[in-house]
C-alpha cells in the first residue's frame, strides 16, 4: 500500500470537505441575514399599518365629533348658553372638508368653527407643517429658519427615506448657540408672535377661516363638557405671553407651555 498516496488523497478530500462546509456556512449566514432583514421589513410594515389604523381611527373619531357638535347646536338649551358668543343668525351646521382650518360650517356660512376633542391636561395638535412652509408664509422668520430646521429635522439615512436615529437634533442650549443668538431667536419669534398664532389657528386659506373653536371634553370615553371660544380672543390672550425655551431645550413654549412649537413625532422614522 502506498501510504503517501493515501495521505495525499485523504488530505485532498478533507480540503474539499472544508471548502464545502465553508460554503454551506456562508449560505446559512446569508439565510440568517435575509431572515433578519425580512423580520425588520415585517416590523416596519406592521408599525406602518398600526400607525395608519391609529390615524384612521383618530380621523373617524374626529369626524364623528364634528357631527356631534353640529347636533349639539340644534339643542335649544345649548344655543341659549352660546348666544352671547355665537348670536342666533346662523342656521343648521354640518361638517365640511377641504384645505382649510374649518371643521364645521352653517348652511348660511355665518358660522365657521374648529372642533377639538380633549381630556383634562391633554395636549392637542393645532397645526402641522414643515418648517419651510412656516417660513414661506411668514418670511420675516427667515433669519431663524436654520435654527428651527436643526431643532425639528433629523439627518436622513443613505436611503433618503428614514431618519438616522443615531444622530440627534440640535437643542436650543448654550452648548450649541451663544447667549446672544438664542436671545435674538426668541426676540424675532416674539416680534412676529401674532403672525405665528394666526398661521396656526386660522391657516392661509383666506376664503374660509374659522371664527370659533369648540372644545369637547371627554372622561372615560364619555362626553362631559362642551366649551366655546372666539378664536380672535384666544389669539389676543396668547399674544400677551412671550416665547421661551423649555427646560429640556427641545421645545419652544409660549407662556408656561400653553402653546408650543416642537417636532412632530409618530412617523415611524420617516
Amino acid at each position: 500500500m502506498n501510504y503517501e498516496k493515501l495521505y495525499v488523497n485523504e488530505k485532498r478530500k478533507r480540503q474539499i470537505t472544508e471548502i464545502c462546509l465553508e460554503e454551506k456556512n456562508k449560505e446559512i449566514n446569508d439565510l440568517k441575514s435575509l431572515l433578519v432583514e425580512s423580520k425588520k421589513i415585517e416590523l416596519k410594515l406592521a408599525k406602518k399599518i398600526l400607525l395608519s389604523n391609529t390615524n384612521s381611527k383618530t380621523a373617524i373619531n374626529g369626524y364623528k365629533e364634528e357631527n356631534l357638535v353640529c347636533d349639539d347646536l340644534k339643542n335649544e338649551l345649548i344655543k341659549e348658553r352660546f348666544l352671547p358668543i355665537l348670536g342666533n343668525d346662523y342656521n343648521e351646521c354640518c361638517r365640511i372638508s377641504g384645505n382649510h382650518k374649518c371643521d364645521i360650517q352653517s348652511k348660511n356660512k355665518l358660522l365657521n368653527a374648529r372642533v377639538k376633542k380633549y381630556k383634562h391636561k391633554q395636549f392637542q395638535q393645532l397645526d402641522r407643517h414643515w418648517v419651510s412652509d412656516l417660513i414661506k408664509n411668514i418670511p420675516e422668520l427667515n433669519d431663524v429658519s436654520q435654527i428651527l430646521k436643526d431643532l425639528c429635522e433629523y439627518p436622513l439615512l443613505s436611503d433618503g427615506l428614514y431618519i438616522d436615529k443615531n444622530k440627534s437634533i440640535k437643542k436650543l442650549c448654550h452648548n450649541n448657540y451663544t447667549h446672544e443668538t438664542l436671545n435674538d431667536f426668541l426676540k424675532l419669534l416674539n416680534e412676529y408672535k401674532r403672525h405665528i398664532l394666526n398661521y396656526a389657528f386660522l391657516g392661509t386659506n383666506l376664503e374660509i377661516q374659522p371664527k370659533y373653536l369648540f372644545g369637547v371634553e371627554y372622561n372615560n370615553n364619555k362626553r362631559i363638557k362642551i366649551i366655546l371660544f372666539e378664536i380672535k380672543e384666544i389669539i389676543n390672550c396668547l399674544e400677551k405671553l412671550d416665547f421661551k425655551i423649555s427646560p429640556k431645550k427641545t421645545t419652544i413654549w409660549l407662556g408656561n407651555s400653553i402653546f408650543s412649537l416642537q417636532r412632530k413625532g409618530g412617523d415611524c422614522g420617516k
